[in-house]
């Protein structure tokens, strides 16, 4: 049992920190499920909706294979078996890779979507980064990421129980 209590923790510790390809735009992810997002000096006053979303949806990935490369490392010292036994775990594997989930801020604001934690698409409201602060729009953006996470852990539990009772 000390063991997972090691593991738990040394996944709680898990730190990864991204920067968008071609803007000085950094994101971190603690925790598990907590994310920061930062703008470098008059990046966000002068951003473009939709070079924003690329670049956010391009962070996304950053993180969560960060994210799994650290996951990695941490279950390397356990005996944990990760890799699929038969056919039953490659299927559910597959449809981990499948599962979409969702995420969106309280106000609607920016919204975050993935396909398996893979393929990311973000949508900002066309005027919010005229209508919002800087931080305002962060919060939204952390708002909707942790959602995200929430619906595909949710989603992946539910096949996991499906799969495994």
């Amino acid at each position: 049992m000390r063991a997972v209590g090691e593991l738990a923790e040394r996944l709680d510790n898990i730190r990864v920190r991204a920067s968008a390809p071609g803007m000085d735009i950094q994101a971190e992810l603690r925790n598990r499920s907590e994310f920061s997002l930062s703008f470098g000096e008059s990046v966000y006053e002068f951003a473009d909706e939709r070079a924003l979303e690329r670049a956010l949806a391009s962070m996304a990935r950053l993180l969560y294979a960060g994210w799994q490369r650290q996951y990695q490392d941490a279950i390397s010292w356990t005996n944990l078996d990760t890799e699929p036994r038969d056919q039953h775990d490659s299927d559910f594997q597959a449809e981990c890779r499948a599962v979409e989930s969702y995420g969106e801020s309280s106000d609607g604001r920016f919204a975050l979507s993935a396909v398996g934690m893979d393929e990311f698409t973000a949508r900002i409201k066309r005027g919010s980064l005229r209508e919002l602060r800087e931080d305002e729009f962060a919060a939204r953006v952390v708002e909707a990421a942790t959602r995200l996470v929430q619906d595909y852990q949710a989603r992946t539990t539910e096949l996991k129980l499906r799969y495994y009772g």
